[in-house]
């Protein structure tokens, strides 16, 4: 039987506000998306588990969306970026292959996609200083479907042992990514 693979989503979903620009997010235990360096097997820092709950997951991918919030002349400025974690994704050697690696890519690029569509719609948005609590709530539905989304891939494709479906959503995810070329991360 084929090992399964994992995308964690933290204790719950992962997002972090941090209420100015100011504060520094650059470590070199985050990867930052970007669409020309993809993720090698190296920035699997983490070490496996093999405890009960993942003895059959193979890699695991751990990624999520920050947004930093602030207020100027009236209005919520923010910023979000998608992020991946090196301490915190890991494989095992029977994973260590590059299509496990173009599973665990796509998810990272299922978080991109996210961040896009939060900027995009975040773009469409008036949110005012004082509406911070309306800011949040609107961010979090975008969260949710994330993490739906990440759940879907990894059933449609039986966590990458469909390869045709792994295509499918290689080339669905791709095109999306397409059409918010505009609100790419920067």
């Amino acid at each position: 039987m084929k090992k399964l693979h994992w995308i964690m989503l933290g204790l719950g979903i992962l997002s972090f506000v941090f209420l100015t620009f100011g504060t520094s997010t650059d470590t070199p235990d985050i990867i930052y998306w970007t669409d020309d360096a993809p993720l090698t097997w190296d920035d699997f820092q983490g070490n496996a588990k093999y405890d009960y709950r993942n003895r059959d997951i193979s890699a695991l991918t751990s990624s999520g969306i920050l947004h930093y919030r602030g207020c100027k002349d009236g209005k919520i400025i923010y910023k979000v970026r998608a992020y991946f974690e090196k301490k915190e994704s890991w494989f095992k050697e029977d994973a260590h292959t590059d299509y496990h690696l173009a599973h665990e890519q796509l998810h990272f690029d299922v978080t991109e996609l996210f961040a896009r569509k939060l900027r995009k719609q975040l773009d469409e948005q008036n949110f005012r200083c004082g509406e911070e609590e309306s800011f949040e709530n609107y961010i979090e539905q975008y969260l949710r479907n994330w993490e739906v989304t990440q759940q879907a891939y990894d059933f449609d494709t039986y966590h990458s042992v469909d390869k045709d479906k792994q295509k499918e959503w290689h080339h669905r995810i791709a095109f999306e990514l397409s059409l918010l070329e505009d609100y790419k991360s920067e």
